[in-house]
């Protein structure tokens, strides 16, 4: 089963079995490494998703670097967790298991929607790790925060059956949906700035009015991409209009591309300075 929900970046499914399992301090977390090369790609995933969700985009990235996806404590094949799931501790287990994959910094980080929220508090937590950034459709729940102050009641209870007939979260998906929307939203907006390294924004600009709640739905996360933009000048945003939110799905390419690009400048930053 899978849900394509924009405000959170919800989607949750089987598992095709690959990848390795590390044990990073005592949790059992898949990895899935592939190609080699200095500048390690990392990608962290949406809310409730585990690896898989870049597997349009990994293979191709590998062909020129080391990269590493994985399935974050609670999702996938990862083991189970009781540990808070706000973006901040996720952003230090991220860090946590980069140490324990034993992948040398700085790092080009890519994230999709809540992912997109985990690297950019890494980034501000770690800034001298961090080589460039990737930010595929960020969300960190000020959108459903937003929409539901926004939209009218009926609306709002329209939306929510919509999302229901794809059945309840599973207990891990709805601990990460909680704590977005209650903590993480709040701890980007105090992100005063993100480290001057190369960062592009992807932002998904289809829309489905057939569904309760869009447009508006993108016309907030839109106001959070520019809010995002006018912080951090250095930041350049692609605009992509053959996706809603699942860019990485819809135009995997356009991700490798912009991986590509920040690699590339990422790496000439490198050689000035060395």
């Amino acid at each position: 089963m899978r849900i394509l929900m924009l405000g959170i970046g919800l989607a949750y499914g089987l598992l095709a079995a690959s990848g390795e399992m590390l044990d990073i301090k005592g949790q059992p977390i898949r990895v899935v490494l592939q190609g080699r090369g200095s500048l390690p790609v990392v990608f962290e995933s949406g809310l409730g998703e585990d690896a898989n969700t870049w597997a349009a985009v990994q293979p191709q990235v590998a062909q020129f670097t080391t990269t590493l996806s994985f399935d974050r404590p609670g999702l996938g094949a990862s083991g189970p967790t009781h540990a808070p799931r706000d973006g901040l501790t996720l952003a230090v287990e991220l860090h946590d298991l980069l140490r324990g994959a034993k992948l040398v910094p700085p790092y080009i980080l890519v994230g999709h929607s809540l992912g997109g929220a985990i690297i950019q508090l890494f980034a501000y937590r770690y800034p001298t790790e961090v080589a460039g950034l990737v930010l595929v459709d960020p969300e960190d729940g000020r959108v459903v925060q937003r929409l539901r102050a926004k939209l009218p009641k009926k609306e709002w209870s329209d939306r929510q059956a919509a999302l229901a007939r794809y059945g309840p979260m599973p207990e891990p998906v709805q601990r990460e949906y909680d704590a977005t929307v209650t903590e993480t939203g709040a701890q980007v907006e105090r992100i005063a700035k993100l480290p001057d390294v190369p960062t592009l924004l992807l932002t998904g600009t289809a829309v489905d009015p057939k569904f309760p709640g869009n447009p508006e739905e993108q016309k907030l996360k839109w106001d959070l991409h520019r809010d995002l933009l006018s912080k951090n000048l250095g930041v350049t945003q692609v605009q992509v209009p053959e996706s809603r939110h699942y860019i990485q799905n819809d135009a995997p390419g356009k991700v490798i591309d912009a991986i590509g690009e920040v690699y590339t400048r990422a790496r000439a930053h490198e050689h000035r300075t060395h």
